[in-house]
């Protein structure tokens, strides 16, 4: 059986992706190997999403590239799919000629017959939306998985090439997400995270009469999962009625990912996010009088063309008053044919990442205290993985891939099931559970 190997970069949606491209080849026969060396195809699955991961897809590509060379690897097939192919092919081409085959997103589940060398029709130029026929080769652990439930962005922020690569909103049928998640529960994953460019916006564009609440209550209903857990909610689209829901529903994780990027006014207006300053704040109160217990993530932008010192204070004011027990800062990336590409003054990369490390140092201080709450508590724990004396594992409080962890001294058990223990200590990021 021929051997391959798998680079899957960028985010969890890319992810979803790259597991759906393995089952088509995996279906055909190929095995699947860590092993570079030995691997006759190698998939590289790129994000063109901002400037360091354009940079680190190409450095991928170009090393997996050596794995074609006499004496270093078995290569004969290489292949580069995903988002940075879907917007840079023809410069792409240009550079990298050992690249046998450069699969756009609107190909992705073609990759079988592409990589044997049939003739494939281009078909639609809108990237390809998933369905619950296409079996996905997982690469995760086994009791954790995303369900992806749209593909696409409409909400169209000045700094965000996502439209350009993806195209609008599309939401899934609601009978093939159901579907899927059906099939990952009884394939033994306990915990769904729920993934797309903004899941408050899910089924809108379908009907007047679906939305993200009446997709989870199929779900919970039908799948039966441990866990639900919800990922990429913009604020302007949380509402009572959803979180009710989480609310009152012990299977939904009190945990939410809210990107705000912002808080200043004036910048908010310039990255053209629906949300200003007076919603934001009304959406934290409204999630703290109905979910109390809510844990919250977002992300925010420093450096964004044109941000004053004073506005940057500003934010990091915002984030010192504690409303976040997880936040990613990143640095603004100037990307090509995004409105907020032309803004001037841009702003220095040095002052960029000042910026970056003084909103990280304040969040870390808040991320302290706010974990400390769980410090006495008995709290459940997913068991990610096991070790020697001890093993990882997350409450309901840590999403897989981007927040802390809990570390459990003296587990001895297996991987992929809840435990009860009590909380002895937390840093900035993680909790730990002493004997």
């Amino acid at each position: 059986m021929p051997k391959m190997a798998v680079v899957s970069l960028g985010c969890s949606k890319n992810l979803v992706d790259t597991e759906i491209m393995l089952g088509r080849l995996v279906k055909d026969n190929w095995e699947l190997t860590s092993d570079f060396s030995e691997a006759e195809l190698i998939l590289v699955n790129t994000c063109g999403f901002i400037e360091s991961a354009k940079a680190e897809s190409i450095e991928h590509i170009l090393e997996m590239a050596t794995y074609k060379e006499p004496g270093r690897g078995s290569c004969r097939i290489l292949v580069v799919a995903g988002c940075l192919v879907q917007r840079y092919l023809k410069d792409l081409k240009a550079e990298i000629p050992e690249v046998d085959y450069w699969i756009g997103l609107n190909q992705l589940d073609q990759i079988g017959a592409i990589v044997s060398g049939e003739s494939v029709q281009p078909g639609d130029a809108t990237p390809f939306l998933n369905n619950e026929n296409l079996e996905r080769y997982r690469v995760t652990l086994s009791h954790t998985a995303f369900l992806k439930i749209a593909e696409g962005c409409s909400h169209r922020c000045a700094y965000c090439a996502i439209p350009i690569i993806k195209g609008r909103y599309r939401s899934r049928n609601p009978e093939a997400v159901v579907a899927e998640a059906v099939q990952l529960v009884q394939g033994g994953v306990k915990e769904l995270n729920i993934i797309a460019q903004d899941i408050t916006m899910y089924g809108k564009d379908l009907s007047r009469d679906l939305n993200l609440r009446i997709l989870l209550e199929r779900i919970l209903e039908e799948a039966r999962p441990e866990w639900i857990r919800l990922l990429y909610a913009y604020p302007s689209g949380l509402n009572e009625e959803l979180l009710q829901l989480i609310g009152s529903t012990s299977n939904i994780c009190k945990y939410l990912d809210l990107p705000f990027q912002h808080i200043n006014e004036r910048i908010l207006r310039l990255m053209n996010r629906k949300e200003n300053r007076d919603m934001l704040l009304e959406r934290l109160q409204m999630i703290r009088s109905i979910v109390p217990e809510m844990v919250l993530r977002t992300t925010f932008i420093v450096g964004f063309p044109t941000e004053t010192e004073a506005e940057f204070e500003e934010l990091r004011q915002f984030v010192a008053e504690g409303h976040f027990e997880h936040a990613g800062v990143f640095s603004y990336s100037r990307e090509e044919q995004t409105p907020a590409y032309d803004l001037q003054p841009q702003i220095d990369p040095e002052v960029k990442e000042e910026r970056r490390r003084l909103l990280l140092e304040t969040q870390q201080k808040v991320s302290t205290r706010l974990l400390q709450r769980f410090v006495g508590r008995k709290e459940r724990i997913l068991i990610d993985k096991v070790f020697e004396g001890r093993a990882i594992g997350r409450t309901e409080a840590f999403a897989p891939e981007v927040d802390g962890v809990v570390s459990v001294e003296g587990y001895q058990g297996p991987s992929g099931v809840f435990i009860n223990r009590k909380i002895t200590g937390n840093d900035a990021y993680n909790l730990f559970s002493k004997k």
